[in-house]
């Protein structure tokens, strides 16, 4: 900016002196991180000529997938650092302390973190490192935003982001909308065959070494802890086998409550303080005490940041534990066995099996946590879209391992049926991020269970280790004209 010389035309000049104050901290209405984190993941700046605060040339392939989890912001970017292809995770700060202010340099979480990327305009005194002691390379983001950030921040809708965003979109969903989706539904749906097939295969190698009863068990619980608790249940499960909690539920249904959550750590020693209803926690400690002497608890953690309160491990384990209770007496196998022999439709098939779990009652029905604020009405401890989870992740993939290991084509086609007839599930962050990525802005076709399998399987096939789609195989078998 040269004040001697006048102007001749609109000039952006003042607006990199706004973006000087807001990195030095003198705005009174600072930018929010999240606001930040959209410009990265659009590339609202200019990519020409980036570089790392190292010196490093810095080319941007995929700005990674959003991550509305713990962790860091952005997981599995494509970056080429210093003439080097790499991925790995991106995290976004406002300035350069925020990366020990937030722990992230003794958290493990944050070890693959390729690019921390900064609204500033100095390097850090103190660079970023991983707890492993490496260091991390900065992008100074400012350098290469045009114009005001102030009103290039107004223009942004973060409410968007990121599955209305520009970012959101693949290269496949210009091909879709042009072309039609005829093409990608077809895919989609022999993808989603191909899920159950090798969850069915996974199935039977655990039936082969452990049995029907126990392998059923094991993913059972697995699929009641959901994505953040599923190691951990699974391993209640390898712990606490199912002969010994079919045993239990035969003496007392509620021994497989107290068992399961005194080797989760949930089943406190003492009363709860300001538990104002002692009636269910007295019955399960004097159980514990009569039955259950040598059950020690595993050294579980139980992270609950950001986790639904109905979700909570103490409801799923309850939830789980009267299930197995109402299907003691015949075996958990058996009693699947019965309605899946029944000559039923898939409707009313479906309707057989969610009618074997157990309905919102007793002490979980209106809590989330042993002392916590009642819930306003009932709740089921597995609820409806969990059980419809269950159902098509767990008895769908079983069954079909059966049929296989008899060798019996009727129940595959039954089985087939069921499974093509199955309705939605409930959204999750992949499907949701999936959906503008095939289909852009266009119109999404009607989903079922089945075509939400085969979006799964082409996200963790293809879409997850390429989020740049830089030489994807799909793209020219959506763009040919379905015969």
């Amino acid at each position: 900016m040269d004040a001697r010389n006048p102007a001749v035309h609109f000039s952006e000049d003042y607006g990199h002196l706004r973006t000087l104050r807001i990195c030095a901290g003198e705005s009174p209405s600072p930018l929010q991180e999240e606001v930040v984190q959209c410009i990265w993941y659009d590339q609202l700046f200019s990519g020409d000529d980036l570089c790392t605060d190292d010196g490093r040339s810095l080319r941007v392939l995929s700005p990674g997938w959003w991550n509305h989890n713990e962790g860091p912001d952005f997981q599995g970017a494509q970056l080429e650092i210093g003439g080097k292809l790499l991925t790995g995770d991106v995290e976004v700060h406002l300035d350069h302390a925020a990366w020990r202010q937030h722990g992230h340099h003794i958290d493990s979480r944050y070890d693959e973190v390729l690019l921390v990327v900064v609204l500033a305009m100095e390097p850090p005194r103190q660079p970023p490192m991983t707890s492993s002691g490496r260091r991390i390379p900065c992008l100074l983001l400012s350098h290469y935003i045009e114009g005001d950030i102030t009103l290039l921040a107004d223009r942004l809708s973060p409410d968007d982001y990121p599955y209305q965003a520009k970012g959101a979109f693949g290269d496949c969903s210009a091909v879709i909308e042009a072309c039609g989706a005829g093409r990608i539904e077809t895919l989609l749906r022999l993808s989603g065959d191909w899920r159950m097939l090798n969850k069915a295969r996974a199935i039977r190698e655990r039936i082969d070494r452990r049995g029907p009863d126990q392998a059923l068990y094991e993913v059972f619980l697995t699929a009641c802890g959901y994505s953040r608790f599923k190691q951990l249940f699974r391993t209640i499960a390898q712990q606490l086998p199912y002969d010994r909690i079919r045993q239990l539920a035969r003496r007392d249904p509620l021994l497989v409550e107290a068992a399961f959550l005194q080797i989760a750590g949930l089943l406190p020693e003492t009363c709860p303080e300001g538990l104002a209803d002692t009636v269910h926690y007295e019955r399960l400690s004097a159980l514990r005490k009569d039955h259950l002497p040598g059950l020690r608890r595993l050294p579980l953690q139980w992270r609950l940041n950001d986790v639904r309160p109905t979700n909570y491990p103490e409801r799923r384990l309850a939830g789980a534990a009267r299930f197995l209770s109402n299907t003691a007496r015949e075996g958990l196998h058996e009693t699947l066995e019965r309605v899946w022999h029944h000559d039923l439709a898939p409707v009313p098939r479906r309707r057989a099996l969610e009618d074997l779990f157990p309905s919102p009652s007793g002490f979980w029905a209106d809590r989330c946590t042993w002392t916590g604020k009642r819930l306003p009405r009932p709740v089921a401890m597995l609820g409806p879209s969990r059980v419809r989870a269950i159902i098509g992740n767990v008895f769908v993939p079983m069954e079909l391992a059966l049929a296989r290991r008899a060798r019996n084509r009727q129940r595959e086609e039954r089985t087939f049926e069921f499974f093509a007839k199955l309705p939605p599930e409930s959204d999750n962050q992949i499907l949701k991020a999936m959906l503008p990525r095939l289909f852009g802005q266009g119109k999404t076709p009607k989903l079922d269970f089945r075509l939400q399998q085969g979006i799964l399987q082409l996200y963790y096939d293809w879409c997850e280790p390429n989020p740049s789609c830089k030489g994807c195989s799909v793209l020219p078998y959506v763009s040919v004209d379905q015969p």
